[in-house]
């Protein structure tokens, strides 16, 4: 067993087959929930980090190839952010209010590796 250090409590983390990285949220944490944490699969060790400072980063799913991640800006002026699943970059941002439950239907009934079912 290996416990994992991450910046605080969160509520959703996914993965993908195709990704060797697993993302992790901290939305739970007073201090931190601005904060996805990027682990490597293979390692377990945090990788990187990508941020929205002073707003809440929560609720990852990827793409049905794996090639983007996808997180919500939890807020009312919010947005969901499109990431490149390889290099953490950003692609892209579609604004939206307070945006929740993009679950990858393709993902959950093929019961893709890193979901949740």
């Amino acid at each position: 067993m290996k416990s994992i250090t991450t910046p605080g409590p969160g509520f959703f983390m996914r993965s993908h087959e195709n990704s060797p990285y697993a993302w992790v949220d901290s939305m739970m944490s007073p201090s931190a929930k601005d904060t996805l944490t990027i682990i490597d699969k293979r390692t377990l060790a945090p990788v990187a980090q990508v941020k929205e400072p002073g707003r809440t980063l929560a609720h990852i799913e990827f793409t049905r190839d794996g090639r983007h991640a996808l997180a919500s800006v939890w807020e009312v002026d919010g947005a969901i952010v499109v990431y490149d699943a390889a290099t953490f970059k950003e692609v892209k941002r579609l604004p939206m209010s307070k945006p929740v439950g993009k679950y990858n239907v393709y993902n959950k009934i093929t019961r893709s590796e890193g979901t949740s079912h």
